[in-house]
């Protein structure tokens, strides 16, 4: 979100800055005079224009793969023992079973 702010941003003030230097080199230079200032606004239009296509790319372009652990499975199994009283197996316990 904030990288799209700040290039729209500075997209706006290349545009500005690029049509000040235009206007001021067209209506001063006519005669040779402050012809700095057309050097100044582009220097100043191609600087804004470095700093925008800088954010403007991915600063991860391929991120390192992150190993994550399968979900464990887990449930409770019933212990049996034999009652020889009564002649069947009974239920003494559950214990953890994960997978």
């Amino acid at each position: 979100m904030f990288k799209k702010i700040a290039a729209s941003t500075l997209t706006a003030a290349i545009i500005a800055t690029s049509a000040m230097a235009v206007s001021t080199s067209s209506a001063s230079a006519k005669n040779g005079r402050n012809a700095g200032i057309f050097a100044a606004g582009a220097i100043i239009g191609l600087a804004t224009g470095a700093i925008v296509a800088s954010t403007a790319r991915p600063s991860h372009a391929n991120p390192r793969p992150v190993y994550v652990e399968p979900r464990r499975r887990c449930h409770n199994e019933p212990v049996q023992r034999w009652n020889p009283y009564r002649g069947h197996y009974e239920v003494v316990a559950y214990k953890r079973v994960c997978y």
